[in-house]
């Protein structure tokens, strides 16, 4: 009976343990993942929130930055877009489109991208490449039968390659009004001018960075293509990277709300759009928005695929980005790749960029592959020597390391031109006044002292110093114009007036007047020094006539 009792409570007493056990297994199978998607929706909730706060810091912080750089260095208007792992993260407009008819910029506004237009021009070249149309590794002239220079049998080895790298041994700054051409057969001309240029270099030696070997290669795209350059671009850049509002025609540009560009004038900020000579257009003058440029970045940082699919193959994104020369500025080596520089920070991360600059328009692209980060800025002026330095600036916030890239020398910008034609133009002045001083202290001494200023004309031992030694300057002056034009019209076979006519078409207006003022009185006091000379031999000539009719 005990037995029987002990067995009755051992099998309940199991019973009621598998009972507790069920009960508790429905517990863990039921609770445990309901409390994991509470948690989860909790914490991830945090998270995002969190998240969602770092990014508004960041966002707050990039903001800040452009707001504090604009007000300092009186730039009208700005456009940012950051994109990172195939997505836009920051677009945002800053400032007024025009100063003269005030509207403010947004991500849609177009803006000149001056240099940048470089990386649109090389990829045009490798898509006909890839078409079997062109081979980077033949000679220019195959493509453009016309082409040749002032040394024909080293022209002949100047390849497609050479200059996508910018080291065809074309000469840079001073040759570059080559370029200015307008017109349907604007490439011709280009062609054409080039044929008194010598080159500065051998072929394929060194990096020389020429805006004539970007305009070479859209010379090339219309030729081989059968189609006008900026047609081309369209047809096979832009419509497939979905860039519906990038254009290279400037009244289309106007059409799509593009900002007037700004210069300055003795230091004041003033609107003025300059012309668009379509000879220069591959080497500087797409116009894009922050928001097709968006697209722009996200293609060169996700090996040529947007929205899912690829429109550009992976090779040539990294053809483009891949260094063909190298050269050493501010003690870096930077690379040159096809449209794009290539460096690194000091943190050694790999820095893909370009920057570019209009008389009135500035441009900023950097791509950091490694981080999957891209950033452009657009500027509507060129009233700041520190506007390239926004971009890199931005990068840095986002990065949380300082990113550095090589900058012109400090003559380099429009900013520090406008501040020497300030300078030109005070010494204008100063010398203009001191030439009406002088003028009345001649008077002066000549109305009293004339007896004995008939007396030294008289004087044959002064009479020669005193006629020579005024006639200097004017002989001077005549000599470097004559010299300066035969030299310009021997190495680069231009007319150097008429450039200098065509010149104060796009150049700051301060800058045109400060240059035509020093000349002016350079020009008044050469003169005004040989015209002593004349009115020394006048009053030499009335003397004798007296004497003879005594």
């Amino acid at each position: 009976m005990r037995g029987l009792q002990v067995a009755v409570t051992i099998v309940c007493g199991k019973s009621v343990m598998l009972g507790i056990s069920k009960v508790q297994s429905i517990v863990v199978a039921v609770v445990v993942p309901v409390m994991a998607v509470v948690g989860g929706l909790y914490w991830g909730g945090w998270w995002q929130e969190a998240s969602a706060q770092a990014d508004g810091t960041l966002q707050m912080d990039i903001s800040e930055l452009v707001s504090e750089r604009m007000a300092a260095e009186n730039i009208p208007g700005v456009v940012v877009v950051v994109v990172q792992d195939a997505q836009v993260i920051y677009l945002q407009g800053f400032g007024t489109a025009s100063l003269k008819n005030p509207y403010p910029v947004t991500p849609q506004t177009v803006f000149d991208l001056a240099s940048c237009s470089k990386s649109f021009t090389a990829l045009a070249v490798l898509i006909l490449r890839d078409d079997d149309l062109v081979d980077l590794d033949s000679p220019v002239s195959h493509y453009l039968p016309d082409f040749k220079t002032a040394d024909p049998e080293i022209a002949a080895e100047i390849t497609v390659r050479h200059l996508l790298h910018h080291s065809s041994g074309l000469p840079g700054t001073f040759a570059e009004p080559l370029a200015i051409h307008s017109g349907d057969d604007a490439m011709d001309k280009l062609v054409a001018a080039l044929e008194k240029v010598h080159l500065d270099r051998t072929p394929g030696s060194s990096f020389e960075y020429s805006n004539l070997n970007y305009c070479l290669l859209g010379a090339i795209i219309e030729e081989v293509s059968g189609v006008k350059f900026e047609e081309y671009l369209e047809q096979r850049v832009f419509i497939p990277l979905g860039m519906t509002h990038t254009t290279m025609v400037a009244s289309e540009a106007d059409e799509m709300d593009r900002a007037d560009g700004h210069q300055l004038l003795f230091g004041h900020v003033i609107t003025r759009n300059i012309p668009v000579y379509r000879s220069v257009v591959p080497a500087g003058w797409v116009m894009s928005t922050a928001e097709d440029m968006g697209k722009w970045l996200i293609v060169h940082l996700n090996g040529g695929i947007i929205d899912g699919q690829q429109v550009i193959p992976p090779e040539t994104i990294e053809e483009l980005h891949t260094p063909g020369i190298s050269y050493e500025q501010d003690g870096r080596e930077i690379g040159y790749g096809m449209g794009w520089l290539i460096s690194h920070s000091d943190t050694g991360l790999s820095l893909v960029w370009h920057g570019g600059d209009t008389s009135n328009f500035a441009a900023d692209m950097v791509l950091v592959p490694e981080h999957q980060l891209g950033v452009v800025v657009l500027v509507n002026s060129q009233s700041s020597s520190r506007a390239h330095s926004i971009a890199p600036d931005v990068a840095s916030v986002l990065l949380e390391q300082e990113l550095v890239l090589p900058t012109a020398p400090w003559w380099g910008s429009w900013q520090s031109v406008d501040k020497m034609a300030i300078a030109a133009a005070a010494t204008s002045v100063a010398a203009f006044i001191a030439l009406v001083v002088y003028f009345w202290w001649r008077w002066r001494q000549f109305r009293r002292r004339r007896t004995a200023y008939l007396k030294s004309v008289r004087k044959r031992t002064l009479r020669i110093w005193r006629m020579v030694l005024p006639l200097t300057p004017l002989l001077l002056l005549a000599s470097a114009l004559a010299a300066i034009y035969a030299v310009v019209w021997l190495l680069f076979g231009f007319n150097l007036f008429r450039m200098l006519m065509r010149f104060g078409s796009f150049a700051p207006p301060g800058v045109w007047i400060a240059g035509w003022m020093t000349f002016g009185v350079i020009s008044m006091w050469a003169l005004s020094l040989a015209g002593e000379v004349l009115f020394r031999y006048w009053i030499r000539r009335r003397v004798r006539k007296l004497r003879s009719q005594s």
